[in-house]
């Protein structure tokens, strides 16, 4: 089986580093980096947002009230910093779980990751399941990329989905963008999700992996099909009618989240395990 370090190959990790640059103007046109306005790098007191205190930062700049309240340490953020920051969510529940297909959803938490960090922006990444399971939080230097392989490849797929437990588990995010990478083969809240992410000021971009089997199902005598989340099961008759329904169901879902999406100004993009999934990429950023 494929490791993701074996599937991040040096010529892939190049075409990344040219995205880099579409990243870092969309969020300087678009408003998430208002520090990048300045070119000073000292020491303006118009205040901007806050983030999550890292191992090395200015204590003097620890927002000592809000430790006082929350018991956590948060840091003042103000124009002249130059960091905006990239949160990437991946599911990593059961239903993920085929190899293709969750190598393929890393890869893409990976890319994310990897463009964020050539353009010089600091990547938070989150693995959720029922639970928001791990985490990986501030990093800023394109060297640690590979401390962010280690971290997926480690994870694995188990139990349930909640991608709102996520989004409120991981507290308080700095202004900048939210990729949601699952399957979303779930009843609910995604929606939900989406509202919570841009109330945390984020431009959400929802990413949606399906394995080949999921996107065609192979067409041909009786099937027991298992819910890879529930254990609950369900036997049928897969034939060329029922498969052209579940076709249709998929593509009503899609378009319902697409649609979604656009009246929150959120983005909405598919990919198959065996995809380009640089060309993904490529249209979520121009």
């Amino acid at each position: 089986m494929e490791t993701l370090r074996e599937a991040l190959t040096k010529e892939y990790l190049k075409r990344l580093e040219e995205m880099a640059i579409r990243l870092k103007h969309r969020l300087s046109t678009d408003g998430y980096s208002g520090a990048r306005r300045s070119m000073a790098k000292g020491s303006s007191l118009e205040f901007s947002d806050y983030r999550e205190y890292a191992a090395g930062d200015d204590l003097r700049r620890v927002d000592w009230n809000g430790f006082a309240r929350f018991g956590k340490l948060y840091l003042k953020l103000f124009l002249e910093e130059k960091q905006a920051s990239v949160h990437v969510f991946l599911d990593c529940s059961r239903s993920m779980e085929q190899d293709g297909k969750f190598l393929a959803a890393k890869k893409l938490a990976a890319s994310f990751a990897y463009v964020g960090l050539c353009g010089g922006d600091q990547v938070h990444l989150f693995a959720f399941g029922d639970t928001l399971r791990a985490q990986k939080r501030n990093l800023a230097q394109k060297g640690r990329f590979l401390e962010t392989v280690d971290f997926l490849d480690k994870l694995e797929a188990v139990g349930g989905t909640a991608p709102l437990s996520a989004a409120m588990g991981c507290g308080p995010l700095r202004r900048g963008i939210a990729v949601v990478i699952s399957d979303f083969m779930t009843d609910n809240g995604i929606e939900d999700t989406v509202k919570l992410l841009q109330q945390k000021k984020q431009e959400v971009l929802l990413v949606q992996v399906l394995s080949k089997e999921e996107e065609e199902p192979k067409v041909g005598g009786a099937v027991r099909l298992v819910d890879a989340e529930t254990g609950e099961t369900r036997d049928l008759e897969l034939n060329e009618a029922m498969a052209a329904a579940y076709k249709k169901a998929l593509m009503k879902q899609r378009a319902a989240l697409r649609e979604f999406c656009s009246r929150r100004d959120a983005v909405f993009a598919h990919v198959c395990e065996d995809e380009d999934l640089l060309r993904v990429l490529y249209e979520m950023m121009r």
